[in-house]
């Protein structure tokens, strides 16, 4: 099996928080760790295509 490829993702430092501590909270309340990539993994995995669906009915920021 190949190794897979990676790649980095640059963000604000706000966004980062925000996953961070929806690591924390959801690592406290199923009692095992979370890192803020699982976090954001799981929302690249199972909510992509509803994102996708969502931006392409929103209205462009120029007009």
């Amino acid at each position: 099996m190949a190794n897979p490829e990676y790649t980095t993702v640059r963000m604000r430092d706000d966004r980062k928080r925000r996953l961070e501590m929806a690591a924390i909270e959801v690592g406290y309340a199923k009692k095992e760790p979370y890192k803020w990539t699982d976090i954001l993994f799981y929302l690249i995995d199972e909510h992509l295509d509803e994102a996708v669906k969502d931006l392409k009915n929103k209205r462009t920021k120029n007009t």
